[in-house]
């Protein structure tokens, strides 16, 4: 059978999360800035972070394994840094909010960095790193997870697969954005996989019996998704686990559940935020002109067979984002069937009555 896509408005995208958000518990204010979060995630083509996971989100305040009004306190503070307790809020209000002190202590120290403890699924990691760009800031961002990727050398999930993003403010019409976690693809892009019925590649998970697998529905529950990189990833989904978990005293491997399926218990998710005042080493328009050299000697390289061109980190996504930004945001029918199911358990409008929308 033929999947569909339709394409919607980011304003009704935007609306119905926020509604969701605060029909779940949340106030006005932050339920927007909450859906802000899952609308750009879906805008630059990291669908699995976007609205998608709104119904699990949701589910954990209304089940009160998030606070809907949590007391985010400092704990220790310095000149550049900061250790910050989200008292199990949602992980998109304690993450934006923690970053803009981050760039505010970052603007008298030079540089700051922030360890963040009982936090929950933050969602895209290049999100929080990308709003250092508007202050002329490099910004960084990491999370630890639950285990869901094997050990290099195991075959069981043992560990997060701990994204990082890195935001670099440029003079291009796109700024430098990376944004990775630590496994060849990420466990929202296999569970996004089921929702579409879909198979994935070899060598992005393995079953409950440690076997490669094309069925997405092997990895959860059971299965385990792989490093990327073999032990270069897995290398670095250990020293983001330390710095996001144990240096911040939050939960570490297996201390931490799945935060999408036991909604009613807090995970204690750790991050890390870091801000880099460009201005603090140099001139801005200095550091883009040489952020200009670098990039277009990058591109002058030929491309290889297959390839149309080299990209910048970052690029592509800014592309999507301004094609959805003037043609529309696409939701499969099947996603759009779980939010419309979501929507009348809360009681609000469903997405699919919310004009105008259109077919691709």
């Amino acid at each position: 059978m033929e999947k569909k896509v339709f394409l919607f408005p980011e304003r009704a995208l935007m609306e119905f999360c926020r509604q969701s958000f605060q029909r779940s518990g949340l106030r006005e204010e932050e339920a927007e800035l909450a859906a802000d979060v899952l609308v750009k995630s879906d805008m630059r083509g990291v669908d699995t972070h976007g609205v998608v996971r709104l119904p699990f989100y949701c589910k954990r305040l209304i089940d009160k394994g998030t606070k809907t009004d949590p007391q985010i306190k400092i704990l220790r503070e310095k000149p550049a840094m900061l250790l910050i307790d989200g008292d199990n809020g949602l992980g998109q209000i304690i993450g934006i909010k923690t970053m803009k002190k981050v760039m505010e202590k970052a603007r008298t120290s030079g540089v700051c960095f922030a360890g963040v403890r009982n936090s929950c699924h933050f969602g895209m990691a290049a999100y929080y790193a990308m709003l250092a760009i508007e202050e002329g800031m490099i910004g960084f961002a990491a999370t630890n997870t639950p285990p869901v990727m094997a050990p290099w050398g195991g075959r069981k999930a043992f560990i997060g697969n701990n994204p990082l993003a890195i935001a670099v403010p440029t003079s291009e019409d796109f700024p430098m954005v990376l944004d990775i976690s630590m496994s060849v693809v990420s466990g929202g892009k296999v569970r996004l996989a089921a929702v579409k019925r879909e198979k994935i590649p070899q060598g992005w998970v393995l079953d409950g019996n440690g076997r490669p697998t094309e069925n997405p529905d092997d990895f959860f529950p059971g299965g385990t998704l792989l490093p990327m990189g073999e032990h270069k990833g897995y290398g670095l989904a250990v020293i983001l686990e330390m710095l996001s978990g144990v240096l911040t005293g939050a939960g570490i491997l297996s201390e931490m559940p799945l935060w999408f399926s036991d909604t009613a218990i807090p995970t204690n998710t750790g991050h890390f935020f870091m801000a880099i005042d460009i201005d603090a080493f140099g001139d801005l328009n200095v550091f883009k002109e040489r952020i200009h050299k670098l990039i277009h000697e990058l591109k002058s390289c030929p491309s290889s067979e297959g390839s149309k061109e080299v990209l910048i980190p970052g690029e592509i996504e800014f592309c999507r984002e301004q094609t959805c930004r003037k043609e529309g945001i696409p939701v499969s029918s099947e996603v759009l069937k779980n939010l419309d199911t979501f929507a009348s358990q809360i009681g609000i409008l469903k997405l699919s009555f919310c004009l105008p929308h259109r077919e691709l």
